[in-house]
């Protein structure tokens, strides 16, 4: 069970928007950390990561809306990269 005795384990309560943009700036950090052989930021983007997807399955998608906010400002450091994703989408709207 999660922290959340009311949601078992393995099931994914969060925002699905939220969970593909964590999925998909953890995968490009990952491969830059690689292609410069960077291993810290490898580390710590897993961390964020990890982090943010226990969140998740916690039912606190802001705390994991944190995480993904470092992930977009560390991706942000190398936008001239191939591959890299642009603003993320989690769903949320602005205005009316």
């Amino acid at each position: 069970m999660t922290k959340n005795e009311d949601i078992p384990a393995g099931e994914n309560p969060g925002d699905p928007a939220l969970r593909t943009s964590l999925e998909t700036y953890f995968s490009f950090l990952r491969d830059i950390s690689t292609e410069t052989r960077d291993p810290a930021l490898s580390r710590m983007a897993g961390y964020a990561y990890g982090y943010a997807t226990a969140k998740l399955e916690d039912g606190d998608a802001a705390a994991a809306a944190k995480q993904l906010a470092w992930l977009v400002r560390e991706a942000a450091r190398y936008e001239e990269a191939a591959g890299y994703p642009g603003v993320p989408r989690t769903g949320r709207t602005t205005g009316p």
